[in-house]
């Protein structure tokens, strides 16, 4: 084999493994559009400096126009030999518009080229999974807004807590989304710094314009550093470690709808669509969505932890290592797109089953802390016996099986002559109670939750304000 782009004093012929070691044509195909536009624009710059010729400009963006089309039509091979898309693009180039193909690459090196690739494709990635986010957090605020007067038990260590508004549990996830896209925002951010024009590490013996680049492929700023252009992945670091976090709150959400979904809870229901079914079991009804979306968390999260130790122990500036930056970039990207897809569909359609709820909240006797604030405030005893009065009475309850509600009069002074009247005790273990009871800011009484909604919806108008675009790919 000969021809190869880094073909200099070597004569090109490589040992199978090299080739089959080295190829990254099956991943970064997907990053084409940035490569195409990447070189579009630096073709133009080249011919504003004078380092081409206009003839030889138009050439080469006909050429790059018809690769595009080709690609797109599925109508370009993968060869392992060339290697990545930066090489399978050159070479086309070459078989179309013949010798200007090769003026295409000067004053660039494949480092800063898919340095540029990287950077582009972060910012679109973000863009749109920040996009994608605000419409999960749309979702959320949705059913928030639909189940403000449906309570359930919330819980410590899974045992059934306290009383709360299914609404007040909904934007506790609405709060972390909104974060997670504030993080894709902060990550587009990060990667909005121009790398382009710094060659293989030291800069290029050419005068050209990297102030021209900048503007014409969008970005905000430009490396100051060749080295640090060619060298850093801070920017796919940011990437990586906002989908990391997302998907660990993907998890945490998938979990409570498998949960909720199941017989044992029974507070939710997914659409048929949105599940499946048994080969063998035919009353299954399987929340695949959600398992998947929990068990997608540890793969994105890995795909961080897997570039921090390529990374890791690199000296400057480029190092091949740096080749497998692609496939956590990539793979994240895709695993992303996939689990805010999943939660949307999810969260928009399942139906809330309040007489299971209800069920729950008596057996758990969850409003057994309000009783013991109760025998404080309106008895006068000290909360550590109240404490114990309370407790008692959930034990006495159990042995007879009824709940807190339930429970008679008799039973009641069996425990504490305090539990004697009928109209405290009634009022102290009502669910309705307990949540109205939780006035702090933050906290579920109705009023505080009808605030936290109309704040979620103006901080989710600020988002939206906020232009966070993906860069245009077009030439």
């Amino acid at each position: 084999m000969s021809g190869q782009l880094w073909q200099g004093r070597s004569t090109g012929h490589v040992e199978d493994i090299m080739i089959r070691m080295g190829e990254s044509i099956s991943l970064d195909i997907e990053l084409y559009g940035e490569d195409l536009k990447g070189s579009a624009e630096h073709a133009r710059m080249l011919a504003r400096c004078g380092i081409i010729s206009e003839a030889d400009l138009t050439a080469i963006i006909v050429g790059l126009r018809t690769i595009r089309k080709e690609i797109e039509a599925g109508q370009m091979p993968l060869r392992p030999e060339l290697e990545d898309i930066h090489t399978h693009i050159e070479t086309r180039l070459k078989e179309l518009i013949g010798e200007p193909a090769g003026r295409l690459h000067t004053a660039r090196s494949r480092n800063d080229q898919v340095a540029v690739d990287t950077h582009l494709f972060v910012k679109r990635r973000s863009a749109e999974l920040r996009s994608a986010l605000i419409d999960l957090c749309d979702a959320l605020l949705d059913q928030a807004r639909k189940n403000v007067d449906v309570i359930i038990p919330s819980y410590t260590h899974m045992q059934v807590a306290q009383p709360v508004r299914f609404a007040h549990h909904l934007l506790a996830y609405f709060w972390m989304f909104l974060r997670d896209a504030d993080r894709y925002a902060q990550a587009h951010h990060g990667a909005d710094s121009m790398p382009l024009g710094s060659g293989a590490a030291t800069g290029v013996n050419y005068a050209t314009d990297r102030e021209f680049l900048q503007e014409a492929l969008g970005f905000e700023r430009m490396y100051e550093n060749s080295m640090d252009a060619v060298s850093s992945r801070d920017h796919i670091l940011d990437y990586l470690y906002a989908g990391s976090v997302f998907s660990v709150h993907a998890s945490r959400l998938a979990e409570e709808i498998i949960l909720f979904t199941g017989v044992e809870f029974g507070f939710l229901e997914l659409p048929d669509a949105l599940t499946t079914g048994s080969s063998i079991m035919p009353q299954k009804k399987n929340p695949d969505l959600a398992e998947l979306t929990r068990g997608k968390a540890g793969r994105v999260s890995s795909l961080l932890m897997q570039l921090l130790m390529t990374v890791k122990g690199l000296p400057l500036t480029y190092n091949r290592d740096l080749q497998e930056d692609r496939f956590s970039l990539l793979d994240s990207a895709r695993q992303c797109s996939m689990i805010v897809d999943a939660l949307t569909a999810m969260v928009s359609q399942f139906v809330v089953r309040p007489e299971r709820i209800r069920r729950s909240l008596a057996q758990g006797y969850a409003t057994a802390t309000d009783l013991a604030d109760a025998l404080v405030s309106n008895k006068g005893i000290p909360f550590r016996e109240a404490h114990h009065i309370a407790g008692r009475l959930v034990a006495v309850c159990a042995e007879k099986g009824v709940s807190l509600e339930e429970a008679s009069v008799d039973l009641r002074s069996s425990v504490h002559e305090a539990l004697a009247d009928d109209n405290f005790y009634t009022e102290a273990v009502r669910e309705e109670t307990s949540v109205e009871r939780k006035v702090s800011q933050g906290g579920t009484a109705r009023h505080r939750v009808i605030e936290q909604l109309d704040r979620a919806a103006a901080e989710l108008e600020k988002r939206k304000a906020i232009t966070v675009s993906a860069p245009s790919l077009d030439f």
